[in-house]
């Protein structure tokens, strides 16, 4: 009897993760190149006289991000072991949403604040951002890598 019990449990689970991989099989791929998307990878340097303090600033502009950006579809810090470097990494549905999210920037509260803590090394914008998107960007004084897809999918 327990050994029906036993096999009757390994059946169940085998057929449970039978189903979740046929689930993600089935999730429909998009080509990159089919996608209004667009990245930014940004490298930043912490400044070490800096008056802010790291964790609560982070907090803080990832909080009013996610209040008040619902184009953004992720945005995140992450910090080298040794706490001198910091990558950011922002993705938008599209180039509109990502001036609107500069425009934000540009005039809310955190600018000189993420400028007295970092420096700006690199910045990089994956995905076809727009003429509208790099004229912006330009004016205000940005200086940005930009790189098309060249292949890759979206799930």
């Amino acid at each position: 009897m327990r050994h029906i019990f036993i096999l009757i449990t390994l059946i169940s689970f085998s057929s449970c993760t039978k189903q979740v991989e046929d689930n993600y099989q089935q999730m429909s791929a998009k080509m990159n190149s089919e996608s209004d998307e667009i990245s930014f990878i940004i490298d930043l340097k912490v400044n070490s006289n800096s008056s802010e303090d790291l964790n609560e600033f982070v907090n803080e502009i990832t909080e009013n991000v996610i209040k008040k950006e619902s184009f953004c579809l992720e945005y995140g810090y992450y910090i080298s072991e040794d706490g001198t470097s910091v990558t950011l990494y922002e993705k938008y549905v599209n180039s509109e949403g990502a001036i609107k999210h500069g425009q934000n920037f540009i005039n809310g509260s955190f600018f000189d604040r993420f400028f007295n803590l970092f420096t700006l090394e690199n910045f990089i914008v994956t995905g076809p951002a727009t003429d509208a998107f790099k004229k912006f960007t330009s004016d205000n004084g940005f200086i940005i890598d930009y790189r098309e897809s060249l292949n890759g999918f979206i799930r």
